[in-house]
């Protein structure tokens, strides 16, 4: 009867064996083990007073607007402006080697997920960033910031990508390069700055030197090539400023002077001072430089303008240079400067207006007159100066076409009274 009970029990056993072996296997839960999740990567926001400068200026002082960037000069740029990066691994790249001191940059923001290899595991350091490339790059790191910087950061993407930005001209062509001028834009709204306002940037000297107002970047521009003060920006004290090449004013409340005429000085929208005529104000422009009086100060300026207009200039009528102008007229300056600098010469009237016009760029009270000469009260045009209480006296043309009759002849800065047998009644 025993035998028999574990004979059963045996047998039973082994059948739950043989229908484990045969039966489908437990099921087992593995154990998931996450994968670390990167850090938001950040846009690294100094204040912007006390910043160092986003982009450089060349050593002449220009900045370049409308040249391209090479790729790898602006991965430089863009990874210094980005928070802590993940450190790049070496040899990512054939054409660009790990001993380049630009490797770093490259290296990290491919470690980051922002840039990539090309095929042949190329970089193509020195060739031009295309309008596209960025985009893609801001898109790309869009997704890696966190809180409002995303979309801040996916419309900067975007704006880019349809040619909305300053400077970019409503190009949308991905394939287009990308100008200094167009990434100088993108950096300033990268870093969440406004740029800073134009009183501040002209009034700095800090445009750079081949950066006009025209551009339409360049508050942009100006803006990323600044350090910050460190401090609170306070205007210049009211009076007249020369910047550039031009002269502006400001007034008692520290704000250039705009739209408004003051003394012999009209000042236009840009604040810059103008004669109303766009070709008179490039022709004066290009005589203030030729002339060394640009870069020059006080009296040294005022006389390399004098002699400028004296050496470079000969005396000639024409039909339209012919009459005399009515004393106390003022209406033939613009005319007869404007002529006088196209033409390279003309009478009286254009070496005063051109001399003149010179002196108020240099920020000299000049009245342009139509006046009197000799004993025979001769039509004539001259500049007058005030200056502490005398009206001196520039008859650059007189010096220029007498030198047979007064060798020793210096009408530059004369009082007003009888010498070398001319005398001046101003008709102002």
């Amino acid at each position: 009867m025993i035998l028999a009970v574990l004979l059963a029990l045996a047998l039973a056993g082994c059948g739950t064996a043989q229908q484990e072996a045969s039966g489908t296997p437990p099921t087992l839960s593995p154990t998931v083990i996450p994968s670390p999740t990167p850090p938001p990567l950040t846009i690294r926001v100094p204040d912007q007073e006390g910043r160092p400068a986003l982009m450089e200026l060349a050593e002449d002082g220009s900045f370049y607007p409308d040249n391209g960037m090479t790729r790898i000069d602006a991965a430089q740029i863009l990874a210094g402006l980005l928070g802590e990066l993940p450190e790049g691994k070496e040899g990512l790249w054939a054409d660009l080697d790990s001993s380049d001191p630009r490797y770093a940059a490259a290296a990290s923001l491919y470690a980051a997920g922002l840039v990539k290899r090309m095929p042949g595991s190329l970089f193509r350091p020195e060739d031009e960033l295309t309008r596209g490339d960025l985009a893609t790059v801001l898109f790309k790191l869009s997704l890696k910031v966190a809180g409002e910087d995303r979309e801040r950061v996916r419309q900067l993407a975007r704006d880019l990508a349809a040619g909305a930005l300053p400077g970019c001209g409503g190009d949308t062509c991905a394939g287009s390069p990308l100008t200094r001028g167009e990434l100088a834009t993108v950096l300033v709204k990268l870093a969440g700055w406004e740029p800073y306002e134009e009183d501040r940037l002209i009034l700095s000297g800090s445009i750079p030197a081949d950066v006009t107002q025209k551009n339409e970047a360049w508050t942009y521009i100006t803006t990323a090539v600044m350090t910050g003060v460190g401090e609170e920006w306070s205007p210049p004290a009211p009076g007249l400023y020369r910047l550039y090449g031009w002269l502006y004013a400001v007034d008692e409340n520290g704000a250039l002077v705009r739209d408004q005429t003051i003394s012999v000085w009209t000042f236009g929208p840009d604040g810059r001072y103008t004669t109303g005529d766009e070709r008179l104000d490039g022709y004066l422009a290009e005589a203030m430089r030729a002339s060394g009086a640009a870069s020059l100060e006080g009296e040294e300026a005022l006389k390399a303008a004098y002699l400028y207009v004296k050496h470079n200039f000969e005396y000639e009528i024409t039909p339209e240079d012919g009459p005399t102008e009515a004393n106390g007229s003022t209406d033939w300056i613009n005319t007869r400067a404007e002529r006088f600098l196209r033409l390279k010469g003309g009478t009286c009237y254009g070496y005063a207006s051109t001399f003149g016009l010179m002196a108020r760029c240099l920020g000299e009270e000049a009245h342009i007159v139509a006046g009197q000469v000799n004993e025979y009260y001769t039509p004539h045009g001259f500049v007058i100066i005030p200056e502490d209480g005398i009206n001196w006296v520039y008859d650059v043309e007189l010096e220029d076409t007498r030198p047979e009759r007064h060798a020793d002849l210096d009408l530059f800065h004369i009082e007003n009274f009888a010498i070398y047998m001319y005398w001046y009644q101003p008709a102002w």
